[in-house]
């Protein structure tokens, strides 16, 4: 009976973070821009093809942007105390995770994966241990790999 009560709580908590600001992953860099969040950026360019931005939110919660000289988000991770809002992260690919999550009853108490061609994601925790990544294989920069994500 347990099994079951996990799916009703990972869509609430989906539900509850989906709202605060705009979109990432296969877009532009996500502005973190929820009603009184204070955040701290800051950029460091590991590769002369892709930067990444770190952001620690008001939360205590990092994330970090896998950001292409195009502009685009092509892969993101997180970590921190609570989740940061994935709607917005995820952006268009927020319906795959919340329909795969839906699909499996466990899936609020363990890690869920998900690997398609279009997308991976990877999102698990606990309430102050949430972590996770997410990136678009299919938009990687030369010389850029998943094992990257962190």
């Amino acid at each position: 009976m347990h099994q079951f009560a996990a799916v009703p709580f990972v869509s609430v908590l989906l539900l509850v973070y989906a709202g605060v600001s705009h979109a990432a992953l296969g877009g532009l860099p996500e502005q973190f821009n929820a009603e009184g969040a204070t955040v701290v950026s800051s950029v460091s360019s590991a590769m002369p093809n892709y930067t990444i931005r770190e952001t620690t939110l008001a939360t205590g919660t990092h994330v970090r942007e896998y950001i292409s000289d195009g502009g685009v988000v092509v892969a993101l991770a997180w970590n921190g105390p609570i989740l940061p809002d994935l709607k917005a992260l995820l952006g268009q690919y927020f319906d795959t995770m919340a329909a795969e999550s839906a699909s499996k009853p466990r899936a609020g108490r363990s890690h869920i994966r998900i690997s398609r061609p279009g997308v991976v994601i990877h999102s698990g925790g606990h309430m102050r241990a949430f972590e996770g990544s997410a990136w678009i294989p299919a938009q990687f920069p030369a010389g850029f790999s998943a094992a990257e994500v962190r």
